[in-house]
């Protein structure tokens, strides 16, 4: 006897996502958030976080992520032959909103990341150094709501500084030469629903 097909139902994310209500300013805000572009390089990213009515626009989040950094970016600065890894590491988030909690609108702030790195060189097969690093960066982004919901789109650019590192990013008798200032520039995914 042929299988019957299953009758196809939306999924229940799906249909809480499209048709849940936008965030209420006067609310604490929960959001997560996604990173695509760790993921197309087989890695990850994402947040989570609160903008609580008391910080006045002010969402506090903490991030995890890991990234295999395209050569094309890693090798900026006349670093050719280095590969970078971006093993998991972390941030702390706080991103000032001009706008009320569930609107469109741009946003401003800071991160504190904790980077760990891993470098390899063509020219030294099977070798690597791990180094550390504490960066804080500048970030501006812009929040669209496309649904006038929960789910949202941010663009954001951030400019980062090393402050410290555990140890120069020397491999094979080549040391990598970091830029003064990291541009990065994303575009999230997220959710965030009023508690």
């Amino acid at each position: 006897m042929p299988r019957r097909l299953r009758k196809l139902r939306p999924s229940p994310l799906l249909a809480l996502v499209l048709v849940a209500g936008p965030a209420h300013a006067d609310s604490w805000i929960v959001h997560g958030e996604l990173d695509p572009f760790p993921f197309a390089t087989l890695r990850y990213g994402g947040q989570l976080g609160v903008r609580a009515p008391q910080l006045a626009g002010v969402r506090l989040a903490l991030a995890s992520f890991s990234l295999d950094v395209p050569d094309v970016i890693g090798q900026l600065g006349g670093n050719d032959g280095f590969h970078v890894d971006v093993r998991p590491s972390g941030a702390l988030y706080a991103l000032y909103y001009l706008r009320p909690a569930g609107s469109d609108g741009l946003a401003v702030g800071a991160s504190l990341r904790y980077l760990r790195f891993r470098y390899t060189h063509d020219d030294a097969p099977g070798e690597d150094v791990d180094v550390s690093e504490l960066s804080p960066e500048a970030i501006v982004g812009y929040q669209w709501h496309p649904f006038h919901n929960g789910f949202y789109l941010q663009p954001w650019l951030a400019l980062g500084v090393a402050l410290t590192h555990s140890a120069d990013a020397t491999v094979g008798g080549h040391t990598y030469d970091e830029l003064p200032v990291s541009p990065f520039f994303t575009v999230n995914i997220g959710y965030e629903r009023a508690l």
